[in-house]
């Protein structure tokens, strides 16, 4: 995955579309060579993930850091809140005929 940091916001992953930062717009962005990306400024990502429960959490962004040569995205554990959990335990049981 690739991420950058431009005007103070931060963008992870590469989109199939996009507009160089000369103006011009391009497809299959997500297919620009590797040297391209970089004059863009995107950069590798690293992934710092917790532990956690799938069934009762989910893992959503807390920081993205551009430290010059990858951007250092680490995650945090959210809980699910449980009306949520109830609805989708609701469809669970339906899909199965229960």
């Amino acid at each position: 995955m690739y991420g950058r940091i431009l005007n103070n916001s931060t963008e992870l992953g590469l989109p199939t579309a996009g507009i160089l930062l000369d103006g011009r717009t391009v497809s299959n962005y997500h297919l620009l060579p590797e040297k391209t990306l970089l004059e863009e400024g995107w950069l590798p990502c690293e992934e710092v993930k917790p532990e956690f429960d799938e069934a009762t959490q989910y893992l959503e962004v807390d920081t993205a850091v551009d430290n010059g040569s990858v951007i250092v995205v680490t995650y945090k554990a959210v809980d699910i809140p449980v009306d949520e959990l109830s609805a989708m335990e609701d469809l669970l049981l339906s899909e199965m005929g229960v």
